[in-house]
């Protein structure tokens, strides 16, 4: 039995910044390794790589992606001949192009069962089944062991596959839904991430002048993923859709013996735990953090994600800085208590972020990054200049601006449907981009994604340019890199 797992990409983005496309993709090798472990042979293409790395392509418009697909895409078919399709759409803006491979390998190949998986097709299930015929299956939220089932399933060539949970189908006419009901509980056995299921010289890239306090090579920057999921269900979140509502840990000796294997095996020095909610548990933050120094581990890391700033004190921010924590990204999304409070739902007062975040700065070699999300409902002009004051009050050495989108399943989705923020020539499709937004972002301009409710664009928009002009004006006063926090200085 051969499986090939495809990793889509975004269409029409604007690229700004080339190091993202260097990130491996780990859902996709999550799979992957547990098929191999399963005596199936397994090739990962990955085309958020490859377009970017290898295509000599100059833009990312959707002309441009299709023609690399039609370029590539056959002499991977005819080469490794799969039984089985996986695609991957981890998030919409790669929908596209997941539609075009799936037109693309059923003209060559129609008798190959081809399934999608990833946020947006756990999302939009029924509605991909509905309008897309060219995709067989859907793999809804959590999808290592329900594709292990589908691809056994087709290798016995059994025909039955309505025991399997959370996956999507037609039959007889009609489209079948399996709700996702069992998640990995017990992390612990699940194997390590195989890195050698892609060829990781194509995720290599220029890190000689990345913040290194340590004054060791950074190198390739591995991912970690030590948890599943996050408690707390934030209005705008659908990540909890896909990984379940439980937030299910690795222990702290499983998560800490992966970090000397890729240690050893591959001269891993720089890791980046991809969790949604890192710090969840104190204790086993603590025991990490002990056992990395005890192994000898001489690492630095970040969390790109965002760590939790209810789940910090100093105790542990100290931990990880001593084990290795040189970049942590937190997340107060919006500088009201009202907005972060009562309409996102992260309970947390001002009091505790300035608390935390100003006790990460007393460590100088920490860059501190912070997100902030703008235009929620109820947002307000007032709401907006206490976002900016908490910008240029906090330390932090680069704020990150997003506006609100309405992901379906989401609690923000419900409230902009029944106050009617969406466009009203809104219809409900599997195609999120062109009919969800409130104008059309295939410009690349900033537009938001519904309608304002109590601000006017502009007003939104100007806040944004203000934010981020307050963050350029700190760093004009230090003589500091970029990458460096604004507190460190050279001897």
């Amino acid at each position: 039995m051969k499986v090939l797992l495809i990793n889509s990409l975004t269409c029409n983005s604007k690229v700004d910044n080339l190091e993202h496309f260097y990130h491996f993709p780990v859902g996709l090798l999550s799979i992957g390794t547990l098929l191999e472990a399963s005596s199936i042979n397994v090739k990962i293409v990955d085309y958020n790589n490859l377009f970017y790395t290898q295509s000599g392509y100059i833009d990312s418009s959707h002309k441009s992606i299709v023609n690399y697909i039609q370029e590539t895409l056959p002499n991977y078919l005819e080469e490794f001949k799969p039984d089985i399709i996986g695609i991957g759409c981890i998030f919409t803006s790669a929908f596209e192009s997941s539609l075009s491979i799936a037109k693309i390998v059923k003209k060559l190949k129609p008798r190959v069962p081809i399934a999608l998986g990833g946020i947006h097709a756990t999302i939009f299930s029924r509605k991909i089944m509905e309008e897309h015929f060219d995709i067989d299956y859907i793999i809804i939220a959590e999808g290592e062991y329900s594709f292990l089932e589908l691809v056994e399933n087709f290798k016995n060539n059994k025909k039955n596959i309505d025991s399997i949970d959370g996956i999507g189908y037609r039959k007889d006419g009609s489209i079948i839904i399996n709700d996702k009901k069992i998640y990995i509980d017990k992390l612990d056995e699940m194997p390590y991430i195989n890195f050698n299921l892609v060829d990781i010289n194509y995720y290599r890239f220029d890190t000689s002048k990345w913040f290194s306090p340590k004054k060791i090579d950074v190198g390739l920057p591995f991912p970690i993923l030590s948890s599943r999921s996050c408690p707390r269900s934030c209005n705008f979140c659908s990540m909890y859709l896909v990984h379940g509502p439980k937030i299910r840990l690795r222990s702290a000796i499983h998560v800490a013996d992966e970090i000397e294997y890729l240690y050893n095996e591959f001269g891993a020095r720089y890791f980046s735990f991809v969790d949604d909610n890192f710090t969840f548990h104190k204790k086993r933050i603590l025991d990490l953090c002990e056992i990395i120094l005890k192994k000898g581990l001489d690492i630095q890391f970040d969390t790109p994600n965002g760590a939790a700033i209810y789940a910090l004190d100093a105790e542990i921010i100290d931990a990880m800085v001593s084990a290795g924590l040189v970049k942590i990204n937190l997340s107060p999304e919006s500088g009201s208590e009202y907005i972060r409070n009562e309409i996102i739902g992260k309970k947390i007062k001002n009091e505790k972020i300035y608390e935390i975040i100003n006790h990460c700065a007393k460590h100088k070699s920490l860059f501190i990054g912070a997100f902030f999300i703008i235009g929620l409902p109820q947002e307000t002009q007032e709401t907006l200049n206490e976002t900016l004051n908490m910008v240029k009050q906090l330390p932090i050495d680069r704020a990150s601006f997003s506006l609100a989108a309405p992901y379906p399943g989401t609690k923000l989705y419900d409230y902009c449907t029944k106050h009617n923020l969406l466009d009203h020539n809104f219809k409900q499709t599997s195609d999120y981009k062109n009919n969800y937004q409130w104008r059309s972002t295939l410009d690349n301009t900033l537009k938001p994604y519904f309608k304002p409710h109590k601000i006017t664009e502009e007003q939104l928009l100007y806040s944004i340019r203000k934010g981020r002009k307050i963050m350029q004006d700190k760093r004009r006063l230090v003589n500091v890199p970029e990458n460096y926090p604004i507190r460190y200085h050279q001897s």
